[in-house]
């Protein structure tokens, strides 16, 4: 019997350091398959979500160089020479739109967080019950 578990044993740790999943070797209940399946699910979804903000971020990063292009010195140094108020106020409002579009990607990529960070708690308590 020593033997045999030493090399049960060997296997074992070098399958698992290989990354292969070894949960369906042993039979479980349903309800243990359940919690499996489920917490399957929610890492499916967290990958999903992980993505979904990386590009929200890519988003943002571009709306910021696009405001940036927008105030380049050439046109920041043609509204201070300028005493046309309808060109300082047209400037003034495509700045406050874009900055305003600029807002609305960040909440969004906010509400993404706080889902990513809800399911992982979910993920954490399925996977104390295991």
């Amino acid at each position: 019997m020593g033997l045999l578990y030493s090399i049960a044993k060997w296997s074992v740790n070098k399958l698992i350091k290989q990354g292969v999943d070894l949960t369906d070797i042993v039979e479980t209940d349903n309800y243990t398959k359940k919690i499996r399946n489920a917490a399957i699910s929610l890492n499916e979804k967290l990958v999903s979500l992980q993505d979904e903000f990386a590009l929200k971020r890519v988003e943002i990063i571009e709306l910021q160089n696009e405001l940036i292009e927008i105030i380049e010195p050439t046109v920041m140094t043609l509204l201070a020479e300028t005493n046309e108020n309808t060109i300082k106020t047209t400037m003034t409002n495509i700045w406050y739109n874009k900055m305003t579009i600029i807002n609305k990607a960040i909440d969004e990529h906010e509400l993404l967080v706080d889902d990513f960070k809800k399911t992982h708690e979910q993920l954490q308590k399925l996977e104390s019950k295991l």
